[in-house]
Protein backbone atom coordinates (compact mmCIF):
# COMPACT_ATOMS: atom_id res chain seq x y z
CA UNK A 1 0.00 0.00 0.00
CA UNK A 2 2.61 2.62 1.05
CA UNK A 3 4.24 1.60 -2.71
CA UNK A 4 1.41 2.86 -4.67
CA UNK A 5 0.88 5.81 -2.21
CA UNK A 6 4.10 6.53 -3.30
CA UNK A 7 3.87 5.90 -6.77
CA UNK A 8 0.38 8.21 -6.66
CA UNK A 9 2.96 10.96 -4.94
CA UNK A 10 5.32 10.41 -7.47
CA UNK A 11 3.38 11.48 -10.56
CA UNK A 12 1.24 14.11 -8.68
CA UNK A 13 -2.12 11.61 -8.69
CA UNK A 14 -4.40 13.19 -6.40
CA UNK A 15 -7.59 10.77 -4.92
CA UNK A 16 -9.85 13.33 -6.44
CA UNK A 17 -8.72 12.47 -9.67
CA UNK A 18 -8.87 8.80 -9.38
CA UNK A 19 -12.01 8.83 -8.35
CA UNK A 20 -13.30 10.52 -11.25
CA UNK A 21 -11.55 7.98 -13.32
CA UNK A 22 -13.46 5.29 -11.35
CA UNK A 23 -16.91 7.49 -11.38
CA UNK A 24 -16.47 7.60 -15.62
CA UNK A 25 -15.70 3.22 -15.31
CA UNK A 26 -18.75 2.60 -13.74
CA UNK A 27 -21.09 5.58 -15.59
CA UNK A 28 -19.61 3.67 -19.03
CA UNK A 29 -20.82 0.01 -17.49
CA UNK A 30 -24.04 1.59 -16.55
CA UNK A 31 -24.91 3.22 -19.66
CA UNK A 32 -23.66 -0.12 -21.19
CA UNK A 33 -25.90 -2.39 -19.66
CA UNK A 34 -28.90 0.42 -19.90
CA UNK A 35 -28.67 0.73 -23.76
CA UNK A 36 -28.56 -3.22 -23.36
CA UNK A 37 -31.68 -3.57 -21.58
CA UNK A 38 -33.88 -1.26 -22.99
CA UNK A 39 -33.12 -2.89 -26.37
CA UNK A 40 -34.18 -6.04 -25.10
CA UNK A 41 -37.56 -4.81 -24.06
CA UNK A 42 -38.16 -2.90 -27.17
CA UNK A 43 -37.43 -5.75 -29.09
CA UNK A 44 -40.02 -7.75 -27.20
CA UNK A 45 -42.58 -4.91 -27.23
CA UNK A 46 -42.05 -4.84 -31.69
CA UNK A 47 -41.60 -8.46 -32.29
CA UNK A 48 -45.06 -8.07 -33.66
CA UNK A 49 -45.22 -4.43 -35.70
CA UNK A 50 -42.00 -4.65 -37.52
CA UNK A 51 -41.34 -1.89 -40.12
CA UNK A 52 -38.28 -0.17 -41.69
CA UNK A 53 -38.39 2.61 -39.17
CA UNK A 54 -38.10 -0.19 -36.13
CA UNK A 55 -35.41 -2.08 -37.99
CA UNK A 56 -33.33 0.68 -37.66
CA UNK A 57 -33.90 1.47 -34.19
CA UNK A 58 -33.06 -2.46 -33.80
CA UNK A 59 -29.93 -2.25 -35.06
CA UNK A 60 -28.32 0.68 -32.99
CA UNK A 61 -28.25 -1.58 -30.20
CA UNK A 62 -25.11 -3.34 -30.52
CA UNK A 63 -23.52 -0.08 -32.24
CA UNK A 64 -24.16 2.14 -29.06
CA UNK A 65 -22.95 -0.22 -26.51
CA UNK A 66 -19.92 -0.73 -28.78
CA UNK A 67 -19.68 3.38 -29.09
CA UNK A 68 -20.78 3.84 -25.46
CA UNK A 69 -17.43 1.35 -24.35
CA UNK A 70 -15.15 3.57 -26.87
CA UNK A 71 -16.38 7.06 -25.20
CA UNK A 72 -15.61 5.66 -22.00
CA UNK A 73 -12.18 4.52 -23.05
CA UNK A 74 -11.19 7.65 -24.31
CA UNK A 75 -11.87 9.87 -20.91
CA UNK A 76 -10.26 7.09 -18.97
CA UNK A 77 -7.50 7.21 -21.33
CA UNK A 78 -7.08 10.95 -21.31
CA UNK A 79 -6.98 11.44 -17.70
CA UNK A 80 -4.54 7.92 -16.97
CA UNK A 81 -2.13 9.34 -19.85
CA UNK A 82 -2.01 13.25 -18.21
CA UNK A 83 -1.15 11.85 -15.46
CA UNK A 84 1.71 10.10 -16.59
CA UNK A 85 2.30 13.04 -18.89
CA UNK A 86 1.95 10.95 -22.35
CA UNK A 87 0.02 13.30 -24.29
CA UNK A 88 2.05 12.63 -27.62
CA UNK A 89 1.11 8.82 -26.77
CA UNK A 90 -2.55 9.95 -26.56
CA UNK A 91 -2.80 11.98 -29.53
CA UNK A 92 -1.08 9.62 -31.96
CA UNK A 93 -2.30 6.44 -30.66
CA UNK A 94 -5.58 6.45 -28.53
CA UNK A 95 -7.27 9.33 -30.63
CA UNK A 96 -6.95 7.46 -33.82
CA UNK A 97 -7.96 4.22 -32.04
CA UNK A 98 -11.24 6.13 -30.68
CA UNK A 99 -12.24 7.24 -34.22
CA UNK A 100 -11.37 3.95 -35.69
CA UNK A 101 -13.42 2.38 -33.18
CA UNK A 102 -16.47 5.01 -34.12
CA UNK A 103 -16.11 4.06 -37.16
CA UNK A 104 -16.62 0.24 -36.65
CA UNK A 105 -19.50 1.26 -35.08
CA UNK A 106 -21.22 2.61 -38.22
CA UNK A 107 -20.12 -0.43 -39.75
CA UNK A 108 -21.64 -2.68 -37.52
CA UNK A 109 -25.23 -0.57 -38.03
CA UNK A 110 -25.04 -0.41 -41.52
CA UNK A 111 -23.87 -4.16 -41.80
CA UNK A 112 -26.78 -5.39 -39.22
CA UNK A 113 -29.31 -3.40 -40.72
CA UNK A 114 -29.15 -4.56 -44.28
CA UNK A 115 -29.29 -7.60 -42.49
CA UNK A 116 -32.59 -7.02 -40.68
CA UNK A 117 -33.89 -5.60 -44.01
CA UNK A 118 -32.98 -8.51 -46.11
CA UNK A 119 -34.59 -11.19 -43.91
CA UNK A 120 -37.86 -8.03 -43.27
CA UNK A 121 -38.10 -8.20 -46.80
CA UNK A 122 -38.18 -11.77 -47.88
CA UNK A 123 -40.11 -13.06 -45.28
CA UNK A 124 -42.59 -9.62 -46.56
CA UNK A 125 -41.75 -11.31 -50.12
CA UNK A 126 -42.33 -14.78 -49.48
CA UNK A 127 -45.77 -16.35 -51.24
CA UNK A 128 -48.02 -18.67 -49.51
CA UNK A 129 -50.03 -19.60 -52.93
CA UNK A 130 -47.02 -22.31 -53.80
CA UNK A 131 -46.05 -19.64 -56.86
CA UNK A 132 -42.50 -18.89 -57.35
CA UNK A 133 -40.27 -17.23 -54.69
CA UNK A 134 -38.04 -14.03 -56.60
CA UNK A 135 -35.54 -13.04 -54.22
CA UNK A 136 -33.05 -12.13 -56.22
CA UNK A 137 -33.61 -8.44 -56.18
CA UNK A 138 -33.54 -8.02 -52.30
CA UNK A 139 -30.10 -10.25 -52.17
CA UNK A 140 -28.91 -7.82 -55.05
CA UNK A 141 -29.37 -4.74 -52.74
CA UNK A 142 -28.21 -6.44 -50.07
CA UNK A 143 -24.74 -7.06 -51.33
CA UNK A 144 -24.85 -3.49 -53.36
CA UNK A 145 -25.47 -1.92 -49.81
CA UNK A 146 -22.75 -4.11 -48.60
CA UNK A 147 -20.44 -3.05 -51.34
CA UNK A 148 -21.06 0.56 -50.50
CA UNK A 149 -20.64 0.31 -46.34
CA UNK A 150 -17.28 -1.25 -47.11
CA UNK A 151 -16.30 1.85 -49.74
CA UNK A 152 -17.10 4.12 -46.96
CA UNK A 153 -15.49 2.19 -44.49
CA UNK A 154 -11.95 2.44 -46.29
CA UNK A 155 -12.32 6.09 -47.29
CA UNK A 156 -13.03 6.68 -43.19
CA UNK A 157 -10.18 4.56 -42.60
CA UNK A 158 -7.21 6.25 -45.12
CA UNK A 159 -8.64 9.63 -43.82
CA UNK A 160 -8.45 8.49 -40.15
CA UNK A 161 -5.04 7.25 -40.62
CA UNK A 162 -3.73 10.19 -42.67
CA UNK A 163 -2.95 7.81 -45.81
CA UNK A 164 -3.57 10.02 -49.62
CA UNK A 165 -6.67 8.52 -51.23
CA UNK A 166 -4.94 9.00 -54.68
CA UNK A 167 -1.73 7.06 -53.39
CA UNK A 168 -3.20 4.46 -51.68
CA UNK A 169 -5.33 3.76 -55.26
CA UNK A 170 -2.15 3.81 -56.71
CA UNK A 171 -1.13 1.12 -54.61
CA UNK A 172 -3.97 -0.95 -54.07
CA UNK A 173 -4.07 -1.19 -58.05
CA UNK A 174 -0.79 -2.45 -58.15
CA UNK A 175 -1.34 -5.24 -55.09
CA UNK A 176 -4.52 -6.03 -57.14
CA UNK A 177 -2.61 -7.12 -60.33
CA UNK A 178 -0.70 -9.09 -58.71
CA UNK A 179 -2.79 -10.61 -56.66
CA UNK A 180 -4.89 -11.79 -59.30
CA UNK A 181 -2.01 -13.46 -60.98
CA UNK A 182 -1.25 -15.50 -57.98
CA UNK A 183 -5.47 -16.28 -57.03
CA UNK A 184 -6.58 -16.13 -60.59
CA UNK A 185 -9.20 -19.11 -60.26
CA UNK A 186 -10.24 -16.61 -56.82
CA UNK A 187 -10.76 -13.89 -58.86
CA UNK A 188 -12.58 -15.21 -61.05
CA UNK A 189 -15.06 -16.95 -58.60
CA UNK A 190 -15.74 -13.41 -57.11
CA UNK A 191 -16.76 -11.41 -60.61
CA UNK A 192 -18.92 -14.64 -60.74
CA UNK A 193 -20.57 -14.12 -57.98
CA UNK A 194 -21.00 -10.21 -59.46
CA UNK A 195 -22.32 -11.85 -62.86
CA UNK A 196 -25.03 -13.83 -60.74
CA UNK A 197 -26.05 -10.13 -58.84
CA UNK A 198 -25.82 -8.57 -61.78
CA UNK A 199 -28.02 -11.31 -64.05
CA UNK A 200 -30.21 -13.16 -61.51
CA UNK A 201 -30.16 -16.62 -62.84
CA UNK A 202 -31.12 -17.97 -59.28
CA UNK A 203 -31.61 -16.76 -56.18
CA UNK A 204 -31.74 -18.58 -52.41
CA UNK A 205 -34.23 -21.26 -52.09
CA UNK A 206 -34.11 -22.08 -55.90
CA UNK A 207 -34.08 -25.86 -57.00
CA UNK A 208 -31.18 -25.92 -60.46
CA UNK A 209 -29.26 -28.03 -61.59
CA UNK A 210 -26.59 -28.03 -64.29
CA UNK A 211 -27.24 -29.61 -68.17
CA UNK A 212 -24.80 -32.50 -67.36
CA UNK A 213 -26.38 -33.48 -63.94
CA UNK A 214 -23.32 -33.27 -61.99
CA UNK A 215 -24.75 -30.35 -59.96
CA UNK A 216 -28.38 -29.94 -58.43
CA UNK A 217 -30.23 -28.91 -55.01
CA UNK A 218 -31.26 -26.24 -53.55
CA UNK A 219 -29.56 -23.32 -53.09
CA UNK A 220 -29.03 -22.15 -49.16
CA UNK A 221 -26.72 -19.04 -49.83
CA UNK A 222 -24.89 -17.15 -52.63
CA UNK A 223 -21.45 -15.51 -51.40
CA UNK A 224 -18.88 -13.22 -53.59
CA UNK A 225 -16.85 -16.73 -54.02
CA UNK A 226 -18.75 -20.24 -53.64
CA UNK A 227 -22.86 -21.07 -54.03
CA UNK A 228 -24.01 -23.52 -51.49
CA UNK A 229 -25.93 -25.80 -52.42
CA UNK A 230 -27.96 -28.65 -50.75
CA UNK A 231 -28.83 -31.49 -52.39
CA UNK A 232 -31.67 -33.59 -52.23
CA UNK A 233 -30.09 -35.91 -50.10
CA UNK A 234 -29.13 -33.18 -47.60
CA UNK A 235 -25.38 -32.76 -48.57
CA UNK A 236 -23.92 -29.61 -49.00
CA UNK A 237 -22.36 -28.83 -52.09
CA UNK A 238 -20.12 -25.45 -51.96
CA UNK A 239 -19.94 -24.72 -55.56
CA UNK A 240 -17.12 -22.06 -56.84
CA UNK A 241 -19.13 -19.32 -58.63
CA UNK A 242 -17.65 -19.29 -61.77
CA UNK A 243 -17.85 -23.17 -62.60
CA UNK A 244 -21.77 -21.66 -62.81
CA UNK A 245 -21.21 -19.16 -64.89
CA UNK A 246 -19.11 -21.47 -67.33
CA UNK A 247 -21.76 -24.08 -67.81
CA UNK A 248 -26.05 -24.16 -68.93
CA UNK A 249 -27.94 -24.16 -65.33
CA UNK A 250 -31.27 -25.26 -65.18
CA UNK A 251 -33.61 -23.05 -62.93
CA UNK A 252 -36.86 -25.14 -62.13
CA UNK A 253 -37.83 -23.20 -59.49
CA UNK A 254 -38.70 -20.70 -62.23
CA UNK A 255 -41.07 -22.79 -64.43
CA UNK A 256 -44.13 -21.23 -65.04
CA UNK A 257 -46.33 -24.23 -64.48
CA UNK A 258 -45.62 -28.33 -63.32
CA UNK A 259 -46.60 -30.71 -66.33
CA UNK A 260 -48.43 -33.95 -65.81
CA UNK A 261 -47.30 -36.53 -68.24
CA UNK A 262 -48.97 -40.10 -67.81
CA UNK A 263 -49.43 -42.87 -69.28
CA UNK A 264 -52.45 -45.37 -68.54
CA UNK A 265 -53.36 -49.01 -70.32
CA UNK A 266 -57.14 -49.83 -71.27
CA UNK A 267 -57.52 -53.43 -72.11
CA UNK A 268 -58.15 -54.72 -75.38
CA UNK A 269 -62.48 -55.51 -74.00
CA UNK A 270 -62.44 -52.21 -73.39
CA UNK A 271 -61.86 -51.44 -77.06
CA UNK A 272 -65.21 -49.70 -77.90
CA UNK A 273 -65.31 -47.63 -74.53
CA UNK A 274 -62.01 -45.72 -75.36
CA UNK A 275 -63.82 -42.56 -77.26
CA UNK A 276 -65.90 -42.30 -74.49
CA UNK A 277 -63.45 -42.36 -71.80
CA UNK A 278 -61.21 -39.93 -73.90
CA UNK A 279 -64.00 -37.30 -74.21
CA UNK A 280 -64.46 -37.76 -70.41
CA UNK A 281 -61.32 -37.26 -69.10
CA UNK A 282 -60.59 -33.88 -71.62
CA UNK A 283 -63.56 -32.86 -70.19
CA UNK A 284 -63.15 -33.06 -66.44
CA UNK A 285 -59.56 -31.89 -67.20
CA UNK A 286 -60.95 -28.77 -68.84
CA UNK A 287 -63.17 -27.81 -65.78
CA UNK A 288 -60.95 -28.95 -62.85
CA UNK A 289 -59.75 -25.67 -61.30
CA UNK A 290 -56.45 -26.26 -60.83
CA UNK A 291 -55.55 -26.90 -64.31
CA UNK A 292 -54.11 -24.13 -66.18
CA UNK A 293 -56.43 -23.62 -69.43
CA UNK A 294 -54.08 -21.85 -71.13
CA UNK A 295 -51.52 -24.26 -71.51
CA UNK A 296 -51.89 -27.35 -73.77
CA UNK A 297 -53.94 -30.28 -72.55
CA UNK A 298 -54.02 -33.65 -74.16
CA UNK A 299 -55.46 -37.12 -73.93
CA UNK A 300 -54.40 -38.81 -77.09
CA UNK A 301 -53.37 -42.16 -77.96
CA UNK A 302 -49.45 -42.87 -77.47
CA UNK A 303 -47.02 -42.80 -80.66
CA UNK A 304 -44.93 -45.83 -81.53
CA UNK A 305 -41.99 -44.98 -79.21
CA UNK A 306 -43.30 -44.48 -76.14
CA UNK A 307 -41.72 -46.60 -73.08
CA UNK A 308 -44.49 -48.41 -71.32
CA UNK A 309 -42.98 -50.02 -68.74
CA UNK A 310 -39.75 -52.24 -69.78
CA UNK A 311 -40.94 -52.00 -73.40
CA UNK A 312 -41.44 -49.58 -76.10
CA UNK A 313 -45.05 -49.47 -77.64
CA UNK A 314 -47.53 -47.33 -79.40
CA UNK A 315 -51.29 -47.74 -78.89
CA UNK A 316 -51.80 -51.04 -79.46
CA UNK A 317 -49.04 -52.31 -76.98
CA UNK A 318 -48.84 -56.03 -76.01
CA UNK A 319 -51.28 -56.19 -73.52
CA UNK A 320 -53.41 -52.44 -73.45
CA UNK A 321 -54.51 -49.77 -75.28
CA UNK A 322 -51.85 -46.92 -74.33
CA UNK A 323 -52.93 -43.20 -73.94
CA UNK A 324 -51.54 -39.86 -71.82
CA UNK A 325 -52.53 -37.61 -70.05
CA UNK A 326 -50.27 -34.19 -70.55
CA UNK A 327 -51.81 -31.11 -69.29
CA UNK A 328 -50.26 -28.56 -66.54
CA UNK A 329 -51.44 -27.33 -63.22
CA UNK A 330 -50.87 -23.47 -62.07
CA UNK A 331 -49.27 -24.27 -59.00
CA UNK A 332 -45.33 -24.69 -59.24
CA UNK A 333 -44.75 -26.13 -55.71
CA UNK A 334 -43.58 -29.32 -55.29
CA UNK A 335 -46.02 -30.03 -52.12
CA UNK A 336 -48.98 -29.01 -53.83
CA UNK A 337 -48.46 -30.47 -57.13
CA UNK A 338 -47.66 -34.15 -55.79
CA UNK A 339 -51.86 -33.74 -54.09
CA UNK A 340 -53.06 -32.23 -57.28
CA UNK A 341 -52.00 -34.90 -59.71
CA UNK A 342 -52.86 -37.47 -56.72
CA UNK A 343 -56.33 -36.60 -56.90
CA UNK A 344 -55.85 -35.95 -60.99
CA UNK A 345 -54.94 -39.54 -61.31
CA UNK A 346 -57.45 -41.18 -58.71
CA UNK A 347 -60.40 -39.25 -60.11
CA UNK A 348 -59.36 -40.57 -63.80
CA UNK A 349 -59.12 -44.23 -62.62
CA UNK A 350 -62.68 -43.63 -61.28
CA UNK A 351 -63.57 -42.27 -64.76
CA UNK A 352 -62.70 -45.70 -66.73
CA UNK A 353 -64.57 -47.67 -64.09
CA UNK A 354 -67.26 -45.99 -64.19
CA UNK A 355 -67.67 -47.13 -67.70
CA UNK A 356 -67.58 -50.33 -66.63
CA UNK A 357 -63.55 -50.60 -68.22
CA UNK A 358 -60.34 -51.31 -66.64
CA UNK A 359 -56.82 -50.62 -66.44
CA UNK A 360 -54.53 -53.34 -68.09
CA UNK A 361 -52.03 -55.17 -66.28
CA UNK A 362 -49.39 -57.16 -68.32
CA UNK A 363 -51.45 -60.43 -69.70
CA UNK A 364 -50.54 -63.45 -71.39
CA UNK A 365 -52.59 -65.39 -73.65
CA UNK A 366 -51.70 -69.20 -74.64
CA UNK A 367 -53.36 -70.43 -77.62
CA UNK A 368 -53.00 -74.31 -77.69
CA UNK A 369 -54.02 -76.00 -81.30
CA UNK A 370 -56.60 -79.03 -80.68
CA UNK A 371 -55.21 -80.94 -84.00
CA UNK A 372 -53.15 -83.68 -83.52
CA UNK A 373 -53.30 -83.57 -79.30
CA UNK A 374 -52.72 -86.74 -77.14
CA UNK A 375 -55.92 -87.57 -75.34
CA UNK A 376 -55.89 -87.07 -71.95
CA UNK A 377 -56.27 -89.78 -69.58
CA UNK A 378 -59.67 -88.62 -68.37
CA UNK A 379 -61.20 -88.93 -71.72
CA UNK A 380 -59.42 -92.72 -72.54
Amino acid sequence: MDNLLDFFKAYDISLSQMIIVAIIFFVTIAMELSIRLFFRRYEKATQHSHTIKILFYLSLNKPLQLATMVIGFYFMAMHVLTWFRFTSFFDQVVTPGVELGLALCFFVLMNTFLSRLKTYSITKKTRTDGGYNNFAKIEQIHKLGQALTIAVMVFVIAAILGLKVAQGVAYLGGGLAIIALVFKDTISSVFGGLIIYLDSPYAVGDWIYTIDGTIQGTVEKISWRLTHIRTFDKRLIFTPNNLLITQAVVNASRMSNRRILQYIGLRYDDFDKFEAIQKDIYTYLGEHPDIDQNCLTLVNVVNGSTDMGSTTEGFFGGSSLNFQVYTFTKVTNWLKFQAIQDKIMMDIGRIIYRHDAEIAFTTMTLDISSEGAEPSPQAT
